[in-house]
């Protein structure tokens, strides 16, 4: 067995391996979205005391997080169209660099105001993250494409995984001292302490550094990736295999990776997939599809779940539990769950096919996101164990979502299409900031997150139906493929 796993390593192409690596180490660090939750209190404490936002609340707040996604939402799309004229390298370069400017300026934007650091901190630094996102995913997944789930998974850990390191840098860096709120308005809790205030405005200098040494030089990983003979780059005799192929027969459906959609008896067809693409999906073609609509309602309702969980776990938590240091440990050990859910549920996906491992994935999540508020009386062993199970579900979705999307319409316009997919934020980030800041008063905390428990839990509901309605279609179409052997069809519509 040890035999066989070397002689497997040594036939990975090393370009490729290289790729994942740099995609790895460029997703580690646009992750401080997902460490707004750890930052929230400290920020909004400092908008507070520091500011012209003198008044400014946890549900005013929540509008930095909204506009951050909002913008990743908005500019991916259009980012992933430029990044069709552009290499994949440059883009990335260019979105860390206004990434890691974002941070930087949000050190003058949040002396100022809220407004201003809602448009810094939230919106420039969301466009940024769309524009690095895709590109080393992109890279990668040429490399590998029978691999799709696994490569994504590894490389998407590295949010994951930079979240963990991020969390400890920031709550070590700011309050060393773990000191606690010490100020109540409105059942609101916020530090006044000077000593930690004083260092908040810092902490975003030091993360700008930190990002920019690890991206600029990272960027350099992404070397040149396979076209059409990977073979010539040294490439695993399976992606030989793939490219010879795609040579010999263009006209051929492309293998997908363990899934056929839900409509499946729409004909193959000069019209639908052209040579020229090889079998991609044009963003014109994706929005054709039904399937599209019934994967972005899915994902819409998950990251609702998600967008609650993940900025408000330490501001409901801070209600109960009066040790800052614990929180952050919390949120860092669940990140660690959420690296390693996004490597596993990925590879899961490549085994058994992503829309049973996404049923699973949601299933869970939609369990344990409906019942964190439990967490109140369960105490620090509860919370941790939550924890540690919601980020190490959801995070499948971020693994597979991006898989089943090459899965279903190929390479070539990954980028725009993912964007495509992407835009469910655009719904969730608006409702999510609106539901806070007009509700939380009147429903609480527990209100707010029974509101994204439910979300996910349709949201498995129509996993379950859509699973139903697959296999019912996958052997519609094995039945009418046998009576018809001579057609060839497009499932994947």
């Amino acid at each position: 067995m040890a035999m066989n796993i070397r002689s497997r390593l040594r036939t990975l192409p090393l370009r490729g391996v290289l790729t994942v690596i740099g995609g790895f180490l460029i997703h580690s660090t646009i992750s401080t979205g997902y460490v707004f939750g750890t930052l929230n209190p400290y920020l909004t404490s400092y908008l507070r005391a520091r500011s012209s936002s003198s008044n400014v609340t946890y549900s005013e707040s929540v509008w930095i997080s909204a506009a951050n996604f909002l913008s990743f939402a908005l500019c991916m799309p259009i980012l992933g169209w430029i990044e069709q004229k552009l290499p994949s390298r440059i883009c990335t370069l260019i979105g860390g660099l206004i990434y890691s400017s974002s941070l930087f300026l949000t050190y003058f934007a949040m002396q100022h105001s809220l407004t201003l650091t809602v448009f810094i901190y939230g919106g420039m630094n969301g466009a940024g993250m769309s524009m690095s996102f895709p590109g080393a995913l992109k890279s990668a997944l040429k490399w590998f494409p029978n691999r799709s789930g696994l490569v994504t998974g590894i490389i998407i850990s590295g949010m994951g995984f930079g979240t963990i390191a991020l969390n400890q840098v920031v709550t070590a860096f700011i309050n060393p001292d773990n000191l606690s709120p010490d100020a109540t308005i409105k059942d609101d809790l916020f530090f006044t302490q000077g000593s930690l205030l004083d260092r908040v405005p810092y902490c975003f200098l030091l993360l700008g550094g930190v990002c920019t040494a690890i991206q600029l030089p990272t960027v350099m990983f992404l070397i040149a990736t396979p076209t059409d003979t990977p073979s010539q780059e040294g490439s695993s005799d399976e992606a030989v295999n793939t490219s010879h192929a795609e040579e010999t027969n263009p006209d051929e459906k492309p293998k997908e990776v363990g899934d056929v959609t839900l409509d499946a008896h729409r004909t193959h067809s000069p019209s639908v997939i052209s040579q020229e693409d090889d079998g991609s999906y044009t963003p014109r073609q994706v929005l054709q599809s039904k399937t599209f609509y019934l994967f972005w309602l899915i994902y819409r309702c998950v990251i609702l779940g998600i967008f609650f969980v993940t900025n408000f776990y330490k501001t409901f938590s801070n209600t109960f539990i009066k040790d800052d240091h614990f929180l952050t440990l919390s949120g860092s050990v669940a990140s660690v769950f959420g690296a390693l859910g996004r490597l596993f549920w990925g590879a899961l996906g490549d085994k058994i096919g992503y829309r049973e491992s996404l049923t699973i994935v949601i299933g869970v999540f939609g369990a344990s996101g409906t019942t964190f508020t439990l967490c109140e009386y369960g105490g620090k062993v509860m919370l941790m164990i939550w924890l540690c199970l919601i980020y190490g579900t959801f995070s499948g979705c971020f693994a597979l979502m991006p898989s089943l999307t090459v899965s279903l319409y190929g390479q070539k316009y990954f980028s725009v299409n993912c964007g495509l997919l992407g835009t469910s934020h655009i719904v969730v980030q608006l409702a999510g900031a609106l539901l806070t800041s007009q509700l939380k008063s009147a429903i609480g905390w527990h209100g707010i997150l029974y509101i994204g428990g439910g979300g996910i839990i349709f949201s498995f509901c129509l996993c379950c139906g859509m699973l139903v309605q697959y296999r019912m279609a996958k052997r519609r179409e094995m039945k009418y493929s046998n009576k018809h052997a001579e057609t060839s069809y497009d499932t994947r519509l």
